[in-house]
Order: C-alpha cells, then sequence, then structure tokens
C-alpha cells in the first residue's frame, strides 16, 4: 500500500511543473486526484491513462471557483482529505515604485485571493477528514526579498502567513497547514532561462543557485508535499519548508538571482 492509500486530493496549477510532480506522486502512492489548471489541453496531455486523476479545467481566481471546485470534490471524490495550492504566477518583472496597479492586483487575485478562497471553502471537507491537509506553494521569496519581484515576493509572505492563521485555527480540528518553499526550480516557465546549455544568466545563475551544483526538479517538490500530506508529515503544521538545495544558506549570492522564479 502506498503512503496516501484511499485518500483524496486536490491539486491546483496542475498541469505541469510542480503540480503535475504533485498529482502524480499522490498518485502513485495510492490518493485519487482532481488535478485543476486552466489549459484543458496540458492537462490531458499530462494525465492521459492516469485512471487515479481526474483532470479539471479551472481558472481558480474566477468568480465562483472554489464552490465549484469544492462541488466537483464532493461528487467524484465523495469529500477531501489533502488540498494542495500550487497555481501561482510570477507577474512582471518591474521595480517596485514602477509596478502598476493592475500587475499588483493580477499577482494577488492568484497567488493570495484565490489561495484564501479556495482553503476557506474546503475547510468543511477537511474537518470530516480523520487527516486533513493544507499544503501550500509558496516560495524561498517568501523568506527573502528579491529585486525586480516584488508584488511576487509580498504575495508569497502573505500567502505563508495566511497558512500559519488557518495552522492555528484548524489544528484543533485536526487539520495540518503548511507551505513548501521551492527555489531555482526548472519547470516550464523557467527550463529555457535555467538550462546552461540555452543561457549565459542560466549558467551563472547556477554557480550561485545551489550548493548541490544543480537545480531543482518538480519532483524534488513533490517528495516534500508528500511527506506532509502523509502519517509522516502529521504532527507538522504552520510550517514552511525551504527547499534550496543551500542556495539561502550563502545570502549574498541572492543578490545575482535578478530574474529568479519558483
Amino acid at each position: 500500500m502506498g503512503q496516501l492509500e484511499g485518500r483524496r486530493a486536490l491539486v491546483t496549477g496542475a498541469a505541469d511543473g510542480i503540480g503535475r510532480a504533485i498529482a502524480e506522486t499522490f498518485a502513485h502512492e495510492g490518493a485519487r486526484v482532481l488535478a485543476v489548471d486552466l489549459s484543458a489541453d496540458k492537462l490531458n496531455t499530462a494525465f492521459a491513462g492516469h485512471a487515479a486523476i481526474t483532470p479539471i479545467v479551472q481558472n481558480i481566481a474566477s468568480e465562483g471557483a472554489a464552490d465549484a471546485l469544492v462541488a466537483r470534490s464532493s461528487e467524484l471524490l465523495g469529500g477531501l482529505d489533502i488540498l494542495v495550492n500550487n497555481a501561482g504566477i510570477p507577474g512582471e518583472l518591474a521595480m517596485l515604485h514602477e509596478t502598476t496597479d493592475e500587475n499588483w492586483r493580477r499577482v494577488f487575485a492568484v497567488n493570495v485571493d484565490a489561495v484564501f478562497r479556495l482553503t476557506r471553502a474546503c475547510v468543511p471537507l477537511l474537518r470530516s477528514s480523520s487527516c486533513g491537509r493544507i499544503i501550500t506553494t509558496a516560495s524561498v521569496c517568501a523568506e527573502y526579498g528579491l529585486r525586480l519581484q516584488g508584488a511576487y515576493v509580498a504575495s508569497k509572505h502573505a500567502v505563508s502567513g495566511l497558512m500559519k492563521g488557518f495552522a492555528i485555527e484548524l489544528g484543533p480540528d485536526g487539520i495540518t497547514a503548511n507551505c513548501i518553499n521551492p527555489a531555482n526550480t526548472v519547470t516550464g516557465i523557467t527550463r529555457d532561462w535555467f538550462s546552461p546549455e540555452q543561457s549565459n544568466e542560466g549558467r551563472a545563475y547556477l554557480d550561485v543557485a545551489s550548493v548541490l551544483g544543480r537545480y531543482s526538479h518538480p519532483e524534488d517538490m513533490a517528495a516534500a508535499a508528500l511527506y506532509l500530506a502523509s502519517d509522516g508529515g502529521g504532527y507538522v503544521t504552520g510550517q514552511s519548508i525551504t527547499i534550496d538545495g543551500g542556495m539561502t544558506c550563502r545570502l549574498p549570492s541572492l543578490s545575482h538571482a535578478t530574474r529568479y522564479q519558483s
């Protein structure tokens, strides 16, 4: 039996990168998974043939999205044990004093508001579970600042605090709430830029990105999410687990990472 045998999970931003790796890892460990993303084509390509993964096309930032996903969880899974808030956007690169209201609102709409609404809507289902888990993909930027991505950094600090609030308030119900904080992860958004073969910036960044000498991959983040979702992570709550290959243990190097996106 897998570590998540018989459990029911909802994963947003699941068509690629970290979300896809989490959905596939959870399914491999015995969970039934609703994989949520904007793109039907990407979802169908990613999960064709996965009997335990059901693709759901949904813009999580749209009005009524949270209630719709709760309804689908009840209809298709009969409840919910694990919520993974993975969907997020980096926003436009800009100095804070040049960041537009539109960019700021768009980043917070996806990275914070949608996470709050979906988590809030899922609370009744999670309370009915004997192993309720909330896992949110934040970023190493939830701990540190970063030039040119002020809106993104602020949104990740906000979501980290949000999970601490849910952890405190839902702890008496046996529900845990945690963040994983990725860094330098190779995904669809970052793959070309991070590639040392394709980018001079990528080669330079690799020198400061990790003491392990490699970028992280989505599977590294999925392993952390699996731990938090499993019985082994049942006493961990209100925490942010940074998975950065040692990047933040040498903080001066972060000043070189002006285009970092998790």
